[in-house]
């Protein structure tokens, strides 16, 4: 970390202003021979920015953060100027003339705040899920990480399992008495960090299906209001809707926010007998996306037979996974004074509204939400943002607990106990950065954006 370092943190382009970070030792070059002034630690200040001609590049707000009070933790200067990226690439290529001092790579702040511990590894990438969250419940999840409650939750545990490495250690060395009462302790105390890991594990699962998108299918009978309740969750006309069989035959996408979450919203040709070929291949799509998503929504048209609509939905459902979520909708209640209403059966809801005259709407919504919140499977509890690689270090730190208590009940060995809790502690290590590798280091941060 040698180097003085240099990127500019806004996007790239035109706009209100530019930002651009230097960190390092030569960050005060860059302030006395670019800014040609002395600025007070932390206060933002009017400045000119020169070229090396000492002719005036840009004028705009500059702030000096003096190691180690900076996100970096090395002396950092930060220059707001002039949304010109023309201007932001001038004064770049002035800085850059200045010895030992290059551009940064992706996520080499983030890199050198972490290596210097301002921040630790959870954190650091909590930086970036903020930056790329696709969706509200995303953003307060990467905040929490932020804060450093994930990291907190996995010290708390770290902890306590070196606690019980030391009464090992102390037992091997000092105590030949009290055996059983420690055996007994030592069982209980493990139970609780397994309980632990499982709950972390819990929350991690969710936080990282909060990136996720969850797909919801629409499919139905022709001419049942598929186009039309697709329309509607889209906020737009993305399906042509007509009184024609069949008018959907291909699948139509679109990518919504609704409830906090990002969903995948398919449309899909209406299931029946059909002799059009083309007509054909969209049923056959439509009824492989049934089997490939997370919530369906079958609609049905209540102005028609429902009796028979309904025998061939079971048909349909009996080659459903399990897994799949089902609204049953019935749709055009306006045609024959059906009341809207809800009704839940075997993990089934079955809703009566009419999209056209927007009656039952609130049920529909309200219904869908807590479809959403059971698939989501969230509890009232904190939801971290997670990662496979922290699952995947608390899934073997766990599995070393298990192993280590099963084994000491089989040959009392505490050699063998403490190896096993060693390692489960340097699974959970890997996950805050106390124990880290270079390839680990580089494939997280190399995944950031330039100037973070």
């Amino acid at each position: 970390m040698s180097d003085t370092i240099i990127a500019q943190i806004t996007p790239v382009g035109n706009g209100g202003v530019y930002i651009l970070r230097i960190s390092g030792k030569r960050s005060i070059i860059v302030l006395k021979s670019v800014l040609r002034c002395s600025l007070k630690p932390r206060y933002a200040t009017y400045v000119s920015f020169y070229d090396i001609n000492n002719e005036i590049l840009d004028k705009g707000i500059s702030i000096w953060f003096p190691s180690p009070k900076s996100y970096t933790g090395e002396d950092v200067l930060e220059l707001q100027g002039h949304g010109s990226n023309i201007l932001a690439n001038l004064l770049i290529k002035r800085i850059l003339k200045i010895p030992k001092i290059r551009l940064a790579k992706p996520g080499e702040f983030s890199e050198r705040a972490f290596l210097n511990k301002k921040i630790d590894l959870i954190q650091a990438e909590a930086i970036s899920d903020l930056i790329n969250a696709s969706s509200e419940a995303a953003i307060k999840a990467s905040v929490k990480s932020l804060q450093g409650d994930f990291s907190n939750y996995i010290n708390k545990v770290i902890n306590k399992i070196a606690n019980l490495r030391a009464n090992i250690e102390y037992e091997l060395e000092f105590s030949e008495e009290n055996i059983n009462f420690f055996q007994i302790n030592f069982f209980n105390e493990i139970k609780k960090i397994i309980k632990d890991l499982t709950k972390i594990l819990f929350l991690s699962k969710n936080g990282v299906r909060l990136n996720e998108s969850v797909k919801i299918v629409i499919s139905g009978f022709p001419n049942s209001g598929k186009s039309s309740l697709f329309n509607m969750l889209s906020c737009k006309k993305s399906s042509i809707v007509t009184n024609i069989e069949g008018t959907t035959r291909d699948l139509i996408y679109n990518q919504i926010n609704f409830n906090k979450h990002i969903i995948e919203l398919v449309d899909t040709a209406g299931i029946r007998k059909t002799k059009d070929e083309v007509e054909k291949i969209g049923i056959s799509l439509a009824k492989k996306e049934i089997n490939n998503t997370d919530i369906l929504l079958f609609m049905i048209d209540s102005s028609k037979n429902i009796n028979i609509q309904i025998k061939k939905f079971f048909k349909l459902k009996a080659k459903i996974s399990s897994k799949i979520h089902i609204i049953l909708i019935f749709n055009k209640i306006d045609l024959n004074n059906i009341n809207p209403s809800v009704f839940i059966n075997c993990k089934i809801s079955f809703i009566c509204i009419s999209i056209k005259k927007k009656i039952g709407l609130k049920n529909f919504y309200k219904s869908l939400k807590n479809v959403l919140k059971n698939y989501k499977n969230f509890s009232g509890e904190s939801v971290y943002i997670a990662r496979q690689r922290h699952i995947q270090e608390i899934k073997l730190a766990k599995k070393e607990l298990l192993l280590g208590k099963k084994n000491f009940k089989i040959n009392q060995n505490y050699e063998i106990l403490a190896y096993h809790l060693q390692h489960a502690q340097n699974f959970l290590n890997k996950i805050t950065g106390k124990i880290n590798s270079e390839d680990i280091l580089n494939k997280i941060f190399s995944n950031f954006c330039i100037g973070k």
